[in-house]
């Protein structure tokens, strides 16, 4: 059997919707990568976040009042289609600004090529070459003055030496005559300056002053060089993302309300549209959570440098990818959305009879708000005059601001998104650093935990409220329940804490400050990129070239694919590390605290999802049934304006802020600081949740507030005038019956009664 034009409405009405849902909590993912990739600082990447907010404020009031009293579909579909286009704006900021890689075009010295290539790429020492060096010596240095000054390993051979005496005297005639040796007897080749470039490209640095001092030219800040031009970009990308995602949500519940029966809402929220509707609410991020994690275990040009992987701080992940894909499986359904059919889509269906042989009236979807006024076409009727309706809209909005319940409603989710908004943005980013998981993993147990645990809560808190009959006061007790043992829950995860391996660098920056010199001078460490490693003793450093590792590895070679294991990566002969075995490595740093307490913030977390799901439907229906059914629209908008202002547009920017005040050390690029220590959040994290609990506590005032007057309120009992009539005949036409069959045995009696006082005259 066909399906009808009403099921494909559905379907590409919850495929859109299912879409768009799932755009907003993928950013969530991409913003930390945004960040280290642009090098842009929290407290400017929240305000980023908040770029959809700056266009959603001023446009939803508008969008929800003359969207609705117009076809609802198709300004979704236009909204949907707008959000689209924002994800390609978003994905194209990799393309116009892409990373930049490591292309030496500073000057190389003969020295340094020749040590890579005799000792990472040929397999190391080279008795001839030392042989030939050593006859040169007394040439080039006469006094011996590169041995007498070396403080190192006797047995380094001589080229080290001349490296680490050039390294305190630069510019002496010594070092350039060792220079023009070597650039006779080992002239410069394309192949050594790749390998040059491979070495500088490293995600860390070895203890060689010569190597690191080509690493700092080469990095060195640019003037040519801003984040301003990404920063618009996807700035802008949010804008056009903020208009379109004004019309899904504030119209499309009320069209969905319009379309089902009201006698079981709460079972539809989670078994019929209005629960699909929901569902991929919360679907949607859980999907946009998932997908980003493993995209983000790619690197974001799918060519990551030798040595670097996700768990690394500095790893960069395939944010942009994301992006494009949703944008570009949003934009056909979108386009289908808005030009679908009129509200009469089962107009070439056959007539359908009754049990009384009566056409049924055929089957209609109510694209138009079916509570505001039309005209004989079934057209909304609009004031005429942009005075008329400048005066429609200042009383409808007047009218919902008198309305005791809406107003406490509102004002308690503005302090529940104020709350949370600003701390689910940059929640991975602290848990990162907090407890030393890589994203990927972080994005897993964010769908799995807490978003999930949230799904599960609204589809109780729809069951439970049509088990327990949940109405009015019983209802608005069930949401502020629920609100408080959610927020009693975020105070156990302030207590949830680790020393992680940032951690221990943060506690050597209070000792010893914002310094890391490492034990050696010659080694010039300043620029180098933080790699945290530790020594077999579980004691961290910030990089190898502050253990004071020499340029090498252990086992492991960027020069040779069969000992191109990450896995193994071991760096030796390090300095700096104060025991016998002179290695550090990333696998022997102790985590195995980090990860219990890792497992138990997820737990507390899912339990708190799930108390704060089970007050979603309710809490809904407070709002929808508190207001005239003709003002939900517009009150779902003014409700989502309000929010948007005074909540989800400063929240990212203050928790960016709080996160940014916690920093104990600033990684340089350009003058602009990104990197943070987690010694100061430790004790923040208690600070952090402290915040987050304060706030939902406070928004407990609002859930009294409505309890008080949510008296005799009915959530569940709303009737359309055409089922109200219908009702009516059925009930009316048992008494027809009933009272045709009682006349009739009436006659029947007096028939009877005369033919008996008959026969008895007659006798």
């Amino acid at each position: 059997m066909a399906i009808s034009k009403i099921k494909w409405f559905f379907i590409v009405f919850g495929t859109v919707y299912f879409l768009e849902s799932i755009g907003g909590f993928y950013m969530t993912s991409a913003v930390v990568f945004i960040e280290k990739q642009f090098q842009i600082p929290s407290r400017l990447s929240g305000t980023m976040v908040s770029a959809g907010d700056f266009a959603y404020i001023p446009v939803v009031i508008f969008t929800s009042y003359f969207g609705g009293k117009g076809n609802r579909a198709r300004w979704i579909g236009a909204g949907c289609i707008l959000i689209s286009i924002a994800n390609f704006m978003i994905a194209s900021s990799n393309f116009l600004f892409p990373v930049e890689h490591a292309n030496v075009t500073t000057h190389i010295p003969s020295a340094l090529a020749h040590q890579i290539d005799r000792n990472l790429v040929n397999g190391g020492f080279n008795y001839t070459e030392h042989q030939w060096l050593e006859q040169l010596h007394p040439l080039i240095d006469p006094e011996n003055k590169v041995v007498m000054n070396y403080i190192g390993d006797e047995k380094s051979d001589l080229l080290q030496k001349y490296i680490e005496y050039c390294h305190y005297h630069k510019g002496s005639d010594i070092c350039a005559r060792l220079e023009k040796e070597i650039a006779q007897k080992f002239p410069m080749t394309d192949a050594k300056m790749s390998n040059v470039r491979a070495m500088v490209a490293l995600p860390y640095g070895f203890c060689h002053s010569m190597l690191n001092f080509v690493r700092s030219q080469h990095y060195a800040c640019k003037k040519d060089q801003s984040t301003l031009g990404p920063f618009m970009m996807i700035f802008g990308g949010l804008l056009v993302l903020g208009v379109g995602r004004t019309m899904p949500f504030s119209l499309g519940l009320p069209l969905m309300d319009d379309n089902v029966k009201k006698q079981n809402l709460p079972l539809y929220f989670c078994y019929s549209f209005l629960a699909f509707m929901f569902f991929v609410k919360i679907l949607g991020p859980v999907i946009g959570l998932l997908v980003g994690g493993q995209l983000n275990k790619l690197y974001v040009d799918f060519n990551p440098p030798q040595g670097l992987t996700p768990l690394d701080p500095m790893w960069i992940g395939c944010w942009w990818l994301g992006f494009l894909i949703f944008g570009t499986l949003l934009f056909g359904p979108s386009v289908v959305l808005y030009f679908f059919p009129s509200d009469d889509l089962d107009i070439n269906a056959p007539d359908e009879l009754d049990d009384e042989g009566n056409v049924k009236q055929r089957k209609r979807l109510n694209l138009v708000d079916r509570h505001i006024k039309k005209d004989e076409q079934g057209n909304a009727l609009m004031p005429e005059t942009v005075k008329d309706k400048v005066n429609d809209f200042k009383e409808t909005i007047t009218n919902l601001m008198k309305n005791k319940i809406f107003v406490g409603a509102m004002f308690g989710r503005i302090i529940d998104v104020l709350a949370f908004k600003g701390y689910f943005v940059f929640q991975a980013k602290y848990l990162e650093l907090q407890f030393g998981v890589p994203q990927y993993r972080i994005q897993r147990y964010i769908a799995s935990t807490g978003i999930v645990g949230f799904a599960c809560g609204v589809m109780l808190g729809s069951v439970s409220m049509k088990y327990f009959k949940l109405q009015g006061r019983k209802a608005a007790a069930w949401v502020a329940v629920c609100s408080l043992v959610a927020a009693l829950i975020s105070f156990a995860n302030g207590t949830v804490g680790c020393k992680s391996v940032i951690g221990q660098i943060g506690d050597q920056i209070k000792l010893n400050g914002p310094v890391f010199d490492g034990c050696r001078d010659d080694c010039m460490c300043e620029n180098v990129p933080l790699y945290p490693v530790c020594d077999v003793n579980g004691n961290a450093h910030y990089s190898p070239c502050h253990a004071g590792c020499a340029m090498g590895w252990k086992n492991y070679s960027i020069f040779d694919n069969a000992k191109a294991n990450v896995d193994t990566l071991i760096f030796e002969n390090c300095a700096c590390v104060e025991n016998k075995v002179k290695e550090v490595s990333r696998s022997y740093c102790r985590t195995d605290e980090c990860e219990e307490r890792f497992g138990r913030f997820f737990m507390h977390q899912a339990f708190g999802a799930i108390f704060g799901g089970l007050g979603v439907v309710p809490g809904m229906l407070i709002v929808l049934r508190a207001v005239p059914p003709e003002h939900r629209s517009v009150s779902l908008g003014f409700n989502g304006f309000l929010v948007s202002l005074l909540a989800t547009l400063p929240s990212p920017i203050i928790w960016g802020k709080i996160i940014d005040m916690s920093c104990l050390l600033w990684q340089k690029a350009c003058d602009v600081r990104f990197f943070y220590s987690d010694s100061v959040l430790e004790i923040d994290f208690f600070r952090l949740h402290v915040i987050y609990g304060c706030l939902r506590i406070f928004s407990l005032i609002s859930d009294v507030w409505v309890w008080y007057w949510a008296s005799g309120l009915k959530l569940i009992e709303e009737e359309t005038p055409e089922e109200k009539e219908k009702e009516e005949a059925e009930k009316l036409n048992p008494k027809r019956k009933e009272s045709f069959k009682e006349a009739a045995e009436k006659v029947e009696k007096t028939a009877y009664e005369l033919d008996q006082l008959i026969d008895q005259r007659g006798s």
